[in-house]
């Protein structure tokens, strides 16, 4: 489990699509699935959203973290991306696996707060701060090109 945390607006979506772009294209996963958690968290659209991923399909209401469980361990490796979240997730309630039990299963979280990330068990943080004033103009120069001439 790998957190990316910072204020909003810092490109950590943007940082974490192109981690799993990359593990794709290396071909590291089996399956690599992307999920937008929100603030105001639905279980039930999160475990819909990975179950159409994953090709996984639910009978009824009762197995829908069970049957996401099972996915996990099927010996397939699997990167999960849970993007912005908002609060600490039940990871098993949703039907994901944690810590010791997550069998081929990757996950990579992207929040606002390193304190969600340390009530999810991820130990493993990388905070995304701000550009300096030097780092800020010299990207602006660089994505204006020759349309800037402040003299």
């Amino acid at each position: 489990m790998i957190g990316v945390y910072g204020m909003g607006g810092l490109g950590k979506t943007t940082l974490v699509q192109e981690v799993g772009r990359k593990a794709e294209k290396d071909n590291l996963f089996n399956d690599i699935v992307f999920v937008e958690v929100t603030e105001t968290l639905d279980v039930k659209k999160v475990q819909t959203e990975i179950a159409d991923k994953l090709g996984v399909e639910f009978n009824n209401e009762s197995e829908r973290a069970s049957k996401l469980y099972e996915r996990w361990n099927s010996g397939k490796k699997i990167l999960l991306i849970l993007d912005n979240i908002w609060e600490d997730l039940d990871l098993k309630t949703i039907g994901i696996p944690s810590k010791m039990d997550h069998g081929g299963c990757k996950l990579l979280l992207t929040t606002r707060n390193v304190d969600t990330l340390e009530k999810m068990g991820s130990t493993n943080h990388f905070g995304m701060g701000t550009l300096n004033e030097g780092e800020s103009w010299s990207l602006f120069k660089k994505m204006a090109g020759n349309c800037y001439n402040p003299f």
